[in-house]
Formats: structure tokens, sequence, C-alpha cells
């Protein structure tokens, strides 16, 4: 996984829960990183995973809750370091729907190593967007709270329905993104 994750991830749980709690993690998950990240580097999925079961015992959060809160956080900094200029979209539609075919496959280009999930969208009704989400990683929570961030960045009022789901067997995730009025 890319380093600018975990970039993140320390920065909400020192943001969030302080220095004190971040260095507990560490030693309680003793990632083989020991928890120095960088942004171009990749470290191991099991390290964010561990780091997240742990929280979620200390905290009684479910994963998938923290994971979702973690993806709204994530937002604003992968936003504010996207390798596209995406100022020009100002709409969450259109913003999500450049996800796979504008910034990931620029993403790709600058890090081609980078495994990025993959996005398939369909038309619903007027008001919606369905989104299928792929990827090994199995992070469909993580996007759920990606689209969440979105949604606050573009000041858009959205529910997320996910009525199918890789950890429940699905070959891909479906997220339903309902836009209110």
């Amino acid at each position: 996984m890319q380093g600018s994750i975990f970039t993140a991830f320390s920065d909400m749980v020192i943001e969030k829960m302080g220095m004190e709690q971040w260095n507990r993690l560490l030693d309680k998950t003793q990632p083989p990183s020991k928890g120095i990240y960088t942004k171009g580097e990749q470290y191991e999925d099991s390290e964010l995973i561990n780091m997240v079961t742990e929280l979620s015992k200390k905290t009684g959060n479910a994963p998938e809750k923290l994971i979702e809160a973690f993806g709204i956080y994530l937002f604003d900094k992968l936003y504010d370091t996207s390798p596209v200029d995406v100022s020009c979209i100002d709409n969450l539609r259109d913003f999500l729907l450049a996800i796979d075919q504008v910034i990931h496959k620029e993403v790709k280009r600058l890090h081609p190593h980078a495994y990025l999930p993959k996005f398939e969208y369909q038309h619903g009704e007027t008001n919606e967007l369905i989104m299928y989400y792929s990827s090994k990683r199995k992070l469909c929570h993580a996007s759920i709270g990606l689209i969440q961030g979105a949604a606050n960045r573009f000041g858009q009022d959205i529910t997320i329905e996910h009525p199918q789901c890789m950890h429940q067997g699905a070959e891909r995730c479906k997220l339903i993104i309902h836009f209110k009025e």
C-alpha cells in the first residue's frame, strides 16, 4: 500500500488521539516498518489492518466504521495532493466519474507499482450514481468514507447504500450514491 495512505493514517491518529496513542499502537502492532512511513514507498497492507484492528479493540468501534472515518479524513489529503489538477471539477458527480479514468490513470503513470482499486459506473435514477468497487484489498469502507469526504468538499448531501459487498462473497461492491437536492 502506498506510503501516503500510512502517513495520512498516522496524521489522523495523532491529531484525533494524540502522539502517545500512536506510539502505543506501534508498540502493540510492531509493524515491520516500525511506523516510519514516507509517501512514495510501499508498505504491507497488514500493517494498516493490524493497526485498525487494534484501534477497534481499544475504542469499541467496528473496524468498518474506523476505516470509513479514515476514508473521510483521507479525502482532503488526497485531493490536496492529487497529481491531476481537479480544481476545474465543480460537482461531486463529475468528480466521482473522474476517479478511475483520470485520477487513478495519472497516479499509475507516476507510481507504476501502485495497486489501485477499480471503479466501474452505472447511471441510476436521476439523482443516483452506481459505483462498482473492486480490489484485492477489499477496502470498500474506505471508499465509502472517501466518497463522503468528497461530498463534504463539494457541499453535496448524499446517502450511500452498499447492497453488495466483497466481504459477503460478491465479486465487487455495489455502492449506490443518492444525491439530495
